[in-house]
Order: C-alpha cells, then sequence, then structure tokens
C-alpha cells in the first residue's frame, strides 16, 4: 500500500511550496529569447511566510503587518528629508505635458519644494517585494501623497536599506488621487487587508 501514498506526499510537498514560494526577477543575460531582459527565479520565503507578520499577495509581494512606517520630514533633518522627495522631484522633472499645474514645481529647488511639501505630504505603505541579493523583504512600497493648490496627487516608491538608513526610488508616474489603487485592483494592499478583504484576492 505503501505507492498509494506517494502521490498524497507529492501533492503535499507541491502546496507547502506554492504556499511558501517567493519569486524574484533576475538578469537573463543568455538566457532563453522568451526570458529576455529578465528571469523569474523562484526561492523557499517560509521563514517569513509561515508567521503570522505576512501574508503572500503575489508572486513577487508580500504585506508586512509590522512594516515600519516613514518618517515625516517635518520631523526629520534635512538631509533624510530630501531623501524622501527625492523621487517625487524625479518624478516632476519625468512629468513631460502632463500635470500642467505641477511644472512650476520643477523649477524652485529642492530646498524649497521640501519647504512647500513639509505640512502637505503623507504616506499609504502598500506591500513589501524581496531584495534580490539578501532574499529578505527589505523593499517597501509606498504612496507618497501630496497636496499643490488644493488638489491631491500621488506617487508610487520603493524604500530599500542602504549603508545602514533608506534610499528610495520612484515608479512610473505620478497619479491623481486614488488613481493608482483604481489601475491596480488585482492587487491586494495593506489598505486592502485593514478593510478586512482578503477573501476577495484568494
Amino acid at each position: 500500500m505503501a505507492f498509494l501514498i506517494v502521490p498524497s506526499l507529492s501533492v503535499s510537498y507541491f502546496m507547502y511550496m506554492q504556499k511558501y514560494q517567493m519569486a524574484i526577477l533576475v538578469p537573463a543575460y543568455g538566457e532563453e529569447p522568451s526570458e529576455y531582459p529578465n528571469k523569474k527565479v523562484w526561492f523557499d520565503a517560509s521563514e517569513w511566510l509561515s508567521t503570522s507578520q505576512y501574508i503572500k499577495v503575489s508572486d513577487f509581494f508580500i504585506i508586512n503587518k509590522k512594516y515600519t512606517p516613514i518618517d515625516s520630514i517635518d520631523k526629520i533633518d534635512v538631509l533624510n528629508a530630501l531623501k524622501i522627495i527625492r523621487p517625487l522631484l524625479f518624478a516632476l522633472d519625468d512629468l513631460g505635458s502632463s500635470f500642467p499645474e505641477l511644472h512650476e514645481l520643477r523649477n524652485i529647488g529642492r530646498i524649497n519644494t521640501l519647504d512647500l511639501m513639509k505640512d502637505k505630504i503623507n504616506y499609504e505603505y502598500i506591500y513589501s517585494e524581496f531584495n534580490e541579493e539578501s532574499l529578505k523583504p527589505t523593499h517597501d512600497f509606498f504612496l507618497i501623497k501630496f497636496t499643490h493648490k488644493g488638489k491631491r496627487y500621488e506617487l508610487l516608491i520603493r524604500r530599500r536599506t542602504s549603508d545602514g538608513g533608506y534610499m528610495y526610488d520612484h515608479f512610473y508616474s505620478i497619479y491623481r488621487e486614488n488613481e493608482w489603487h483604481k489601475n491596480n485592483k488585482n492587487i491586494m494592499t495593506y489598505r486592502d487587508y485593514l478593510a478586512g478583504k482578503i477573501d476577495l484576492y484568494k
């Protein structure tokens, strides 16, 4: 009868692997053309996903229930505050002809932009991803939300650890308020988790 148990064990192992496997993208130089420019690489993330602190939301992203918030820029030194708004400055430079009402922010300088944003900016944690080298969930995504002349905007940024501190990168372009969520309804975010919408994504 032993041979009857093997398929059951195989299925159980597959389900275990599927539950705790996560993926990263690595450069696919020299690989099959279908994988260029990036190749999907799987790894065992059970160290994190077997705990109640993390929720898997896709092959690449997880929710960290105990994420570290971004410091308010009016409560930290200028250097670290500039690091936080740096992705916003780059996104403003990349606007092209979009959002003409924001173009004036591109020409007032970093310090003036920082002073302007001090009481007009906040953040929303979205989810996290794994560092490609350490395979630890140390990259956190946030929506940086800001107000200019009475209108609200948002930008997706990634916070990553670097030399004992944090660095910030921007993804895509600036959105009007709530547009990012409208365009990304297919993946659960921390806001969905807080709203009790986990079952909608199973």
